[in-house]
C-alpha cells in the first residue's frame, strides 16, 4: 500500500477500553485520554469496528489469527467446570496461520510485550518475558493489582528496547492491561454490597449513561436476564445505586487515563527514535467494557454496543491525516489481511476478515454484516450466542430458552441502533418488525452455513440455581456461578 520499503508496525492492545473512554469517539463528557486523542488527529478512526467474542482469549486467538472463535477451538478463557457437555478450551492449530509468523516470514523483527493471554495466536512473535513493578504513588481510591503492575513492567521493557535501537524493519505488539484493573477495583478491593471508598467529591463524577436502567426485563433472552449470576463481577454490582455506578465510572476513566499515558511513552519513544514516521500504529481493544449501561459491568455474555464495539484507530505512513472517520462495519478480523495488504505481505488463505487496508484510501468496501459469538467465559455457566450487526440493526440470538435453529424465538434480541442507540427496546417480538427480524435471522443462517459455525449444535449448560431469583439484577442473592465453583 505504502510503495516497496518495508513500514513498520506497531499494534497496541488496551485490554478492556471502551470507546466512551476515548475522547477521540466524542461519546462522553469525562473522557480523558490525550495522547490516544492526538493518535486519532494524526489518523483514522473507525467508528463501527466490532469484536467477533467478547472476551479477552476468544477475542485475541480470533484476531491474531483473523478466524472467527468457533475456528480457532479458543472458546472461552479457559475452563475451570468438566464435563461431558462442555467443550474443551483448544489452542490455535499448529497450521493455522498467524500475524506474527506472517510478519516474521516477511523479514520483520517480531517482539510482543505485555499481556499474553495467549492461545497459540501469538506464535511469530519474542515474547518478553512477564513480570511485575509496583507504582510508587497510588491515589486514594483507585487501588492497583497486578493489571497496572504488569503494565509498569512491560513499558520498562519496551523502552529499554527501543533506547537500544529500533531494528531496521520491525513489527511490535503493546498489550496494555488496563483499564482491566477496573475488575479488581469491583472485586477484590471491594465488597459485595458496594465500591471502594473515594476521596473525591460525588458533585465530581460522570453523570450516568442515558440506558442505565432496564426497564422490560421480560424481553430479554435467559443469559442477559440472568448474567449477575453468571460472572462474579456482575454478581458484586447488581445491587450498585446511581452514585456506585458513577463511583465505578469515574474509577473506568482514571484506569483508561493509565493506558493513555502509556501510549502516550510509546509514541515519544518512537519519535526520539526516528521511526515514529515509519511506523504504521494502530490502537485497539479486544472488547469494551458495559460501563453502567444496561446495570452491567465489564463484559459476559451481552453483544451490546459497549462491549462489542471496540475502539479502532489507525496512523501512519499512508493514512490521511486530521482524524478521517470510517463509518463502514469492521471486524477485528480484518487486523490480519488489513496488516499485511499494507505491508505488501501475501495473505494466507481461509481469513475470515477483509482488508481494512482499502478504507484508508476512502475506498468502499461492501459489507452486509460483522458477526460475534459467545460460548462461555470459564464454563461455569454456557450460554450459546451468535451476533449480527447489520447496517442499521443488532440481532442476537441465543440457544437458552429458545428452540435453536427451528425456532429461535424467546432466546432473540434486535435493535434499531438508528433509533435506539442505547438498545433499550427489544424489537424481536414488535410485529411491526417482524420482516427485519426474519431478515436477520436468515442473515445468522447463511453466516452459520458459510462459516461452517457449529453454533446450533453446541450445548446450553447452566445449573437450575441460576434462574431462580425474580427478575432484575437488584434481586441477586448469594454467590455467583463462579464463586460457588470455589466454595
Amino acid at each position: 500500500m505504502v510503495g516497496e520499503m518495508m513500514q513498520n508496525v506497531v499494534v497496541i492492545v488496551s485490554d478492556h477500553l471502551s470507546t466512551r473512554a476515548v475522547g477521540a469517539y466524542g461519546e462522553s463528557d469525562w473522557a480523558d485520554t490525550p495522547n490516544i486523542d492526538r493518535l486519532a488527529e494524526r489518523g483514522a478512526v473507525f467508528e463501527n469496528m466490532y469484536t467477533s467474542y467478547p472476551l479477552c482469549g476468544p477475542s485475541r486467538a480470533a484476531f491474531w489469527t483473523g478466524r472467527f472463535p468457533h475456528d480457532t477451538g479458543v472458546l472461552c478463557n479457559g475452563l475451570k467446570v468438566q464435563g461431558p457437555d462442555i467443550l474443551p478450551n483448544g489452542l490455535v492449530p499448529e497450521d493455522m496461520p498467524t500475524i506474527g509468523e506472517s510478519f516474521k516470514n516477511a523479514g520483520y523483527h517480531t517482539i510482543h510485550f505485555g499481556k499474553c493471554h495467549d492461545s497459540g495466536g501469538l506464535r511469530g512473535f519474542e515474547i518478553v518475558a512477564d513480570g511485575t513493578r509496583e507504582s510508587e504513588d497510588v491515589p486514594v481510591g483507585y487501588p492497583e493489582n497486578n493489571d497496572t503492575w504488569k503494565d509498569n513492567w512491560a513499558m520498562d521493557r519496551f523502552a529499554e528496547w527501543a533506547e537500544g535501537g529500533f531494528p531496521d524493519s520491525f513489527c511490535a505488539v503493546v498489550d496494555l492491561q488496563n483499564p482491566h484493573n477496573i475488575c479488581g477495583w469491583i472485586g477484590e478491593h471491594s465488597s459485595l454490597d458496594g465500591p471502594v471508598s473515594h476521596a473525591i467529591s460525588p458533585k465530581n463524577l460522570p453523570e450516568l449513561p442515558k440506558n442505565n436502567r432496564v426497564t422490560d426485563w421480560a424481553s430479554l433472552p435467559l443469559p442477559i436476564r440472568y448474567i449477575c449470576c453468571s460472572h462474579n463481577r456482575a454478581g458484586q454490582t447488581s445491587h450498585y445505586t446511581d452514585e456506585d455506578w458513577r463511583y465505578y465510572i469515574d474509577a473506568f476513566r482514571h484506569y483508561a487515563k493509565m493506558a493513555d499515558e502509556h501510549v502516550g511513552t510509546i509514541l515519544r519513544l518512537l519519535a526520539e527514535g526516528g521511526v515514529l514516521d515509519d511506523t504504521l500504529v494502530i490502537l485497539m481493544a479486544d472488547h469494551g467494557d458495559a460501563m453502567g449501561s444496561h446495570q452491567m459491568a465489564t463484559k459476559q455474555v451481552s453483544f451490546y454496543e459497549e462491549t462489542a464495539r471496540v475502539p479502532f484507530i489507525v496512523a501512519g505512513p499512508g493514512v490521511p491525516t486530521g482524524g478521517q472517520r470510517v463509518a463502514t462495519l469492521t471486524s477485528l478480523l480484518d487486523l490480519f489481511p488489513g496488516l499485511c495488504e499494507y505491508a505488501g505481505i501475501e495473505v494466507p488463505d481461509g481469513l475470515s476478515g477483509v482488508s481494512f487496508a482499502p478504507l484508508l484510501k476512502n475506498e468502499e468496501v461492501q459489507r452486509e454484516f460483522v458477526a460475534a459469538e459467545w460460548y462461555s467465559e470459564w464454563g461455569y455457566t454456557i450460554s450459546p450466542g451468535r451476533m449480527i450487526r447489520s447496517a442499521c440493526f443488532k440481532y442476537t440470538c441465543y440457544l437458552e430458552g429458545s428452540g435453536g435453529a427451528d425456532d429461535p424465538t424467546g432466546g432473540e434480541e434486535l435493535y434499531d441502533l438508528e433509533t435506539d442507540r442505547g438498545e433499550m427496546v427489544n424489537l424481536a417480538a414488535d410485529p411491526a418488525y417482524r420482516a427485519v427480524l426474519l431478515e436477520h435471522r436468515d442473515m445468522l443462517r447463511r453466516h452459520i452455513r458459510e462459516q461452517e459455525d457449529p453454533f446450533y449444535r453446541q450445548k446450553v449448560v447452566v445449573d437450575k440455581r441460576w434462574r431462580s431469583h425474580a427478575l432484575g439484577y437488584q434481586h441477586h442473592s448469594g454467590p455467583t456461578a463462579p464463586m460457588a465453583a470455589h466454595s
